[in-house]
């Protein structure tokens, strides 16, 4: 197996990782055999070599199971080239527009637009089974009706917080979003200068928009329609910016460098703030940078709306190219990559929760209670729309989400602007 030395470390465990893939076509493939697309994998071992393309972090993960699988399947030779999340759009788009793709690659929400290329293959008969992984992770790999991506490892959101400076509060985390303005206060009585750090910037506003809308039961789209002008919508926008009007978060707070929240969490400066899954390893390895005890992180579910508390899901499933080289070898290392050993020795070495829930049921994953509340998030979490466009409609709700954070427009004003704005970006 051989491995490229992956460039520094880009933030790669993002909730929803972020590319889009320009247009492309690549030349047909047969079905069956070498360099084909097969419609059925069977369960001889693999051969030849497979060439992966994978985020740094995850790319730089994969060596010791890539090792492990070339053990069990004498012959083969991984090759795995861990690409900075910045290049792969580039480096993707030229290689189906030559045909001279990799076996594997990490799509996450670029899936809409290969398919749309007709660069990746469907998920043939004998990679997985729907029922082993979580649901949102199955509907996240599905365009159209038809499978294109097997989940690999998922991300859900959590609020976090310092346990001891909760409990000299005298608060509890928050069940509802009506609970986080007292908790804040309560917070800030303690001398936490932020009670709640709220994402409000025209980038990434979105993150906490999405959940409130799904919390309220509303939706972003249904058909191939847009649905921001419903009360639903009104209704997630209007306790958004309460959070900021009542106090509880503020725009005055806006961390600009990478581990900026994370240190002042762990200061004890910042009462709570949500983010992904991915948040907590960060929290833990702060807090020991600091001489904090890491033990002192909490982790609770995101507080709910009037009809549920649910997160949407980020993560990254795999997909192989229609002119893979090995197609074959390369469904069958996937297959491997979703085995539940395999799944909790990937969470050890890259920190991502499995997609594959018997995994779940392997320490350290069974053994922490920070991660039986992602887990339970998890059984509810929904995906982002499957549609081409999705980055730039989530790009036009955290513009939206910023005016609203600073009281410059209405929530009623926001869903009326926002639908208007969705309907001529379309669907793609």
């Amino acid at each position: 197996m051989k491995i490229r030395r992956r460039a520094p470390r880009a933030i790669a465990l993002a909730l929803a990782p972020l590319f889009a893939l320009a247009t492309g076509c690549g030349r047909p493939a047969d079905v069956g055999g070498q360099g084909s697309a097969p419609t059925t994998v069977d369960s001889s071992p693999a051969t030849g070599k497979i060439q992966v393309w994978a985020f740094a972090n995850e790319g730089e993960a994969l060596e010791a199971i890539a090792t492990d699988f070339e053990a069990a399947n004498p012959g083969t030779d991984v090759v795995i080239t861990p690409v900075p999340n910045a290049e792969l759009p580039r480096k993707v788009d030229t290689a189906v527009a030559t045909g001279n793709v990799p076996d594997i690659v990490q799509p996450s929400t670029a899936l809409p637009t290969l398919v749309s290329t007709g660069g990746l293959a469907p998920v043939p008969a004998g990679v997985m089974d729907d029922a082993q992984f979580f649901p949102g992770a199955v509907e996240a790999g599905t365009v159209n009706g038809t499978r294109y991506a097997v989940p690999w490892y998922v991300t859900v959101q959590g609020l976090y917080y310092r346990t001891d400076l909760v409990k000299a509060a005298g608060v509890k985390p928050p069940a509802t979003w009506g609970d986080v303005l007292g908790f804040g206060k309560a917070l800030k009585s303690r001398g936490v200068k932020v009670g709640y750090a709220a994402p409000f910037t025209p980038e990434d506003s979105w993150q906490l928009l999405l959940p409130l809308i799904y919390q309220e039961g509303g939706s972003v789209l249904k058909g191939d329609a847009f649905t921001f002008d419903t009360p639903q919508v009104i209704t997630a926008f209007t306790t958004y910016q309460k959070l900021f009007t009542s106090g509880a978060a503020t725009t005055d707070y806006a961390p600009t460098q990478p581990g900026e929240t994370e240190t002042d969490v762990v200061k004890g400066d910042v009462g709570a703030a949500t983010s992904g899954s991915f948040f907590y390893g960060y929290l833990r390895q702060t807090a020991k940078a600091n001489g904090t005890d890491p033990d002192l992180i909490g982790v609770a579910a995101l507080p709910a709306g009037s009809d549920n508390n649910d997160s949407y899901l980020g993560g990254s499933g795999l997909s192989v190219f229609k002119e893979a080289p090995n197609a074959a070898g390369a469904w069958k290392f996937i297959r491997y990559l979703t085995q539940p050993k395999v799944q909790a020795k990937f969470y050890t070495t890259a920190g991502v929760l499995p997609a594959a829930t018997a995994a779940w049921q392997n320490e350290p994953l069974s053994a922490d209670p920070a991660l039986t509340t992602f887990r339970k998030a998890l059984q509810t979490a929904r995906a982002t729309p499957p549609i081409v466009t999705w980055t730039e409609i989530r790009k036009a709700m955290s513009e939206y989400g910023e005016q609203l954070a600073r009281g410059k427009i209405t929530p009623e004003q926001a869903a009326t602007q926002l639908q208007q704005r969705a309907a001529s970006i379309g669907i793609g």
